[in-house]
């Protein structure tokens, strides 16, 4: 009779042992979905808002071509018999012409394909656009063909000459002979 009644109490132990693994399994699980899908009581109120749709602006224009050689400026333009000339320089070779429209310079590479007065502004082949360079307004140092005179350092007039010192070489019987300290001008702030 002890072994059916151990035969029971192990069956029963089983059973019992399986039921608490499975609820603790399911009550764990459950615990986890909650906290995903609810609300965390580690983050603040209100951090589980949706975010909002990003909104993807247009592409910005692409900028305009580049010239085929930067080192091309327009220097000057005139106007003579209904026909615009236009002073053009090339900064690498220090050379500049004088062209009108439909000429060309450099074996083809710059030609003047139009210009407009109002805006002052000279196209080329290529999409290349020139126009005269805006003025810094700072005036520029030019040397003058006037020597400029030169200020004489007088030594103040206090009534009494200074002596230069006289020291006397022993060795060659020579004496030396200390010229005065000129007086400089006070320097300009």
């Amino acid at each position: 009779m002890k072994s059916h009644l151990y035969l029971i109490l192990g069956a029963l132990n089983n059973y019992l042992m399986k039921f608490i693994n499975w609820s603790l399994v399911f009550l764990i699980g459950f615990t986890l979905a909650g906290i995903s899908y609810g609300q965390n009581p580690f983050l603040r109120p209100g951090s589980n808002k949706p975010r909002p749709a990003v909104i993807s602006r247009p592409a910005p224009p692409p900028p305009p071509p580049k010239p085929q050689n930067t080192n091309i400026e327009l220097r000057g333009f005139f106007k003579f018999k209904d026909e615009w000339y236009f002073s053009i320089f090339d900064k690498a070779k220090n050379k500049g012409v004088w062209l009108k429209k439909g000429e060309s310079y450099q074996d083809g590479s710059v030609e003047i394909e139009g210009f407009n007065p109002e805006t002052e502004v000279l196209k080329m082949a290529g999409g290349m656009t020139l126009s005269l360079k805006k003025s810094d307004h700072k005036v520029l140092q030019v040397p003058s063909g006037i020597p400029v005179p030169k200020t004489k350092v007088s030594p103040k007039p206090n009534g009494s000459t200074i002596k230069p010192p006289i020291r006397s070489n022993s060795l060659d019987k020579r004496t030396i002979t200390i010229p005065p300290r000129a007086t400089l001008p006070a320097p300009k702030k």
